[in-house]
């Protein structure tokens, strides 16, 4: 029925009539994990249908526009569920029904994006505000709207209008194409020209690197879905997702322990994640999220874990490239 499409983000394909059946899925991602991605295929028993490797990381918009084109040519027809690798759904089930009703609105042209049910008043996640009704759980976007501050985000719980945005889609690869071609028309023709001019190996595809490197850096939210007018989204979605593209988010879901365990003096709620062999001793401190790694250590307040993207771009910008 549907495409799951990644960062490692994945897509599956099928007709919306195949009701719960999912094609191979289409995993995109960065060629330096070309061997983890083929290594964990093969431990959970998956074959995929295409991987598309990227030489540098050029946001969602460029993987949207792959999947689509992927999906078009291989899969005449089907829908795409592009869905981000670092995400955590507690709920499979409640969530693939979800994915179910969506089909028909995204079968009829809608880009159809998921909100989350909102639990407290996050900073760190984009909202999606709902407007006309346009089957069941389904309505026309209203409004995206960035991060907000303490008291915008607790605005937005109390009226009962906005979802988190999880940036995950569901989408006909026709109408994906149309809407790039409208309003992202140089990242849709340049991406399929890096796709055109890969390296293929089996199921391998290694997108041109001169050519991918010039697609413009921007997600699909500002590229498209702040535009078109075929914005919908299934909202609440309760299906115990979290984003665990963050530290702080993994230790909400992550059983791991640490060897040796951390030394706690006078410390409370901090998150540690240690590689074997290093020893973490806190003293006196809350509420942070400390990473060991090798020569890399990351110590970050836990409400600000999700700026470790900032974080990334310091170090890009000093030179230091090595250390992520």
């Amino acid at each position: 029925m549907t495409n799951r499409c990644s960062r490692k983000r994945s897509c599956a394909s099928g007709s919306a009539e195949d009701e719960g059946v999912f094609a191979a899925p289409i995993i995109i991602s960065n060629a330096a994990y070309a061997g983890i991605i083929e290594d964990q295929l093969a431990e959970i028993g998956v074959e995929a249908s295409a991987i598309l490797l990227e030489p540098v990381g050029r946001n969602t918009a460029a993987v949207a526009a792959l999947a689509a084109r992927v999906i078009a040519d291989r899969f005449p027809g089907g829908l795409g569920l592009l869905v981000p690798s670092d995400h955590y759904i507690g709920l499979p089930r409640v969530f693939l029904d979800a994915v179910r009703q969506a089909a028909a609105t995204a079968s009829d042209g809608y880009i159809t994006t998921f909100g989350i049910a909102p639990s407290r008043p996050d900073t760190g996640f984009g909202y999606i505000q709902a407007g006309s009704p346009l089957s069941g759980p389904v309505a026309r976007v209203a409004a995206f709207r960035e991060k907000p501050d303490a008291a915008t985000a607790a605005s937005y719980l109390a009226s009962g209008q906005y979802s988190w945005n999880a940036g995950i889609f569901l989408f006909d690869a026709a109408t994906m194409l149309g809407e790039l071609a409208v309003h992202a028309p140089a990242i849709l023709a340049t991406s399929a020209q890096a796709l055109a001019a890969a390296r293929q190996e089996g199921a391998k595809f290694f997108l041109d690197a001169g050519i991918f490197a010039s697609v413009q850096n921007t997600s699909i939210d500002y590229a498209v879905m702040e535009h078109t007018s075929r914005a919908a989204v299934y909202a609440p979605l309760d299906c115990a997702w979290s984003d665990i593209g963050t530290w702080a988010m993994i230790g909400e879901v992550s059983a791991r322990t640490n060897s040796p365990e951390p030394v706690s003096v006078s410390a409370g709620d901090c998150l540690v994640h240690a590689a074997e062999g290093i020893l973490v001793a806190l003293v006196g401190v809350e509420n942070l999220v400390i990473v060991a790694d090798g020569t890399r250590v990351l110590v970050a307040a836990r409400d600000k874990s999700q700026d470790v993207g900032k974080v990334v771009q310091a170090l890009k910008d000093r030179g230091l490239d090595t250390y992520l």
